[in-house]
């Protein structure tokens, strides 16, 4: 074991060592030839950039290079000073040799003759090695430039490699020497070192645990100088001492070990007592699934049927002891399952997937009944079972049938409601037509032949046929527009002008109202191409709205301002409504807000005021009047103004913090017009 260890040891520091020292020596040698050939390199290109200098100040004067005079002893020159450089050659930028000259030039071999020179390259690369007959040489490149700055020659400056293979041939016999001298005493430092102060020390460890071992626990390991050693003796020490009392802790052990089966033999009564109480927890949970409003089937790998509750045989209508042990296909036949193959392949796909949920159609009592069936894979130990639930949805499947005809049926009665308001609207405008010819004929040319009691009755007789005219021309541009048949009359147009003569003609209604109205209006905003009676009619209801919604003494504000949009993407604080979409990433478009401090609309009012004959808050409440305060409308103008909006291209919406009689809360409506979507709604109208 001793020499074994101590021999080991020894072959381990030669190995290390030897590898240590000669990969630190080879790369040494490595980086001395590479700094050498660089020192070279670098003396190379010091000769070819001053003889690029000379040539290129006579180039400067528009001398060709191959016209120059006297470059072969210029390049001899050049070469000649330095003892390592082999040989100076010019070539033109397609490789071709200009001027040559060689230090030592051999009759029969010329550098020359074997040098290929590259053509001009936007390469990097200055330096390259190649291999001729008398050796391998390293080729350092400088380009020669124009007045022009553009390459018309390169100078090669070459040494050759035996040059480098000497200096490195001198490092290497220095190294080896070193190598040697430096191997040998580290080698020996080591030996002397393994040998005092790791074999020695064993070899007294390895003795005294063979005597503990053999029964001798009076033996004792004296003090060690190596530190970890003398903490193992100290351990073996103390590992001796500690047998002696082995005796006394068995024993105390065993005693443990006693007192320990007693505590087993207790644990295991109360396991017993867990284990009543888990079978009692499996019969509840036995009695939860029969007594489960679902069917639940429970099958094997072979799809036979292993456990079925109570209200499987009540909703598949076979009777309990027919069901167990039954195969599932014969249980699908039995009660006249339509589609038996799909739930089948569904069942035997269950297996291996987590679950599955499908849809089946039996016969119960000569009934058709609908079940959900979900299919999930169960593990017992190494079975793998599967469950079937069945739930009985025929109930709610009819529910949702009629829910379906009910929408449907909402569905008819709102188009005949929209076909209704178009007849009636078309119906009324005819007889309205003539009361109101007659009306004017009889207030106009038969002024003296009437009473003046009938005039009044006459003259309130065209006031109600005028009201009455303008809830059917609402009524007709409601179903026009629920049909997209407006037509557009579209013409450039100055909105603010288009906004003042709007307030200008409500002015007698601010008057009445005692209302304040403000504009600010921006004076850069561009002009817009729209329909002008189809705008103004919007800007109408919405500004009569806000007078008829806010108190006496109010203020209403109407604002335009010119803003970016971001496509398919509301600004800041829009709501989502109207359904145009802007169709380029940013887009202008002009925004128009009318605020006021009236009543506000709450929160659910606000999706709900732009539907036809909507009317917000108690319309008990409501007064009558056309401007009146809380008046009530016809509940379409909020609706034709969204209309109008949306067939320009733009959107409509509200914003309201909410309703409140005391405090004053104030809406806000905002009118978001496009600048370039005016012509994609004239494709629209028709």
């Amino acid at each position: 074991m001793k020499q074994s260890l101590e021999k080991r040891i020894t072959v381990f520091a030669f190995v290390i060592l030897s590898m240590t020292i000669l990969a630190s020596t080879a790369m040494e040698i490595i980086a001395i030839r590479k700094d050498y050939i660089k020192e070279i390199q670098l003396r190379s290109e010091t000769i070819g950039t001053s003889l690029k200098t000379s040539i290129e100040k006579v180039l400067a004067l528009g001398i060709s290079i191959s016209d120059i005079s006297g470059l072969e002893d210029k390049c001899r020159e050049s070469i000649q000073a330095d003892p390592d450089m082999a040989y100076c050659i010019i070539s033109d930028i397609k490789g071709e040799i200009l001027f040559y000259n060689e230090k030592q030039p051999n009759p029969g071999i010329a550098i020359k003759d074997q040098l290929k020179l590259p053509a001009f390259s936007h390469s990097k690369e200055t330096i390259t090695q190649f291999s001729t007959k008398r050796g391998t040489y390293f080729d350092t490149l400088t380009p020669i430039r124009s007045f022009d700055s553009s390459t018309v020659a390169h100078i090669h400056i070459g040494f050759p490699q035996s040059t480098v293979d000497k200096k490195v041939q001198a490092i290497v016999i220095r190294s080896v020497i070193v190598f040697f001298v430096f191997f040998s005493i580290s080698f020996a430092t080591v030996v002397i070192f393994v040998k005092r102060c790791i074999v020695t020390p064993i070899s007294e460890l390895l003795n005294s645990v063979i005597r503990i071992s053999q029964g001798d626990y009076t033996a004792t390991i004296q003090h060690l100088p190596i530190h970890e050693f003398d903490e193992l003796a100290q351990n073996i020490n103390q590992m001796s001492n500690s047998l002696d009392s082995r005796g006394k802790e068995l024993r105390k052990n065993y005693d443990e070990l006693t007192s320990t089966h007693s505590h087993l033999h207790n644990s295991y009564m109360r396991l017993e007592a867990l284990s009543l109480e888990l079978e009692k927890s499996e019969e509840l949970f036995k009695k939860i699934i029969e007594e489960s409003g679902d069917a639940i089937l429970i099958l094997d790998k072979s799809e036979h049927v292993l456990i079925a509750n109570k209200r499987a045989a009540e909703l598949l209508d076979i009777p309990p002891d027919n069901i167990s042990g039954q195969h599932i296909s014969s249980i699908l036949l039995s009660i006249q399952a339509e589609n038996i193959s799909f739930l089948l392949n569904s069942i035997n796909k269950a297996f291996s997937q987590q679950s599955l949920c499908e849809e089946m159609i039996f016969n119960n009592h000569m009934q058709q009944r609908i079940g959900k069936l979900d299919i999930s894979s169960i593990s017992q130990g190494e079975k793998n079972l599967l469950q079937l639930v069945i739930r009985d949805i025929t109930r709610e499947r009819e529910i949702i049938t009629n829910l379906e005809q009910s929408a449907a049926g909402l569905a008819r009665l709102n188009k005949m409601k929209d076909s209704f308001l178009g007849l009636a609207s078309h119906e009324l405008k005819t007889p309205l037509t003539v009361i109101l010819g007659y009306s004017e004929l009889l207030q106009n040319d038969m002024k003296d032949q009437i009473s003046e009691n009938a005039y009044e009755m006459i003259t309130n007789i065209t006031n109600a046929a005028m009201r009455l005219d303008e809830i059917v021309k609402d009524m007709i541009d409601v179903s026009l527009l629920d049909q997209n048949q407006i037509g557009l009359k579209r013409v450039t147009l100055n909105l603010n002008s288009l906004i003042e003569a709007t307030v200008r003609e409500l002015r007698l209604f601010f008057a009445l109202r005692k209302q304040d109205i403000q504009l600010n209006l921006d004076p850069a905003l561009p002009l817009y191409e729209g329909d002008k009676s189809r705008l103004v009619q919007m800007f109408t209801n919405i500004i009569g709205n806000a007078i008829k919604f806010t108190p006496d003494g109010g203020k209403i504000t109407v604002a335009t301002t010119l803003r970016k949009v971001l496509q398919n993407r509301s600004s800041d604080g829009f709501c989502d409504i109207g359904s145009t979409q802007i169709t380029k990433e940013y887009q202008d478009a002009i925004e128009i807000t009318v605020s006021d401090t009236g009543i506000g609309i709450s929160l659910e009012d606000q999706a709900k005021i732009f539907d036809k004959f909507y009317e917000a808050g108690n319309i008990e409440e409501h007064s009558t009047g056309k401007v009146a305060f809380k008046s009530r409308g016809t509940g379409l103008g909020l609706s034709i103004a969204k209309g109008i909006a949306e067939v320009h291209g733009g959107q409509i919406w509200v914003e309201s913090t909410g309703h409140d009689l005391l405090t004053f809360p104030g809406s806000t409506f905002f009118i978001l017009l496009p600048l370039d979507t005016g012509k994609q709604s004239d494709s629209i109208a028709t």
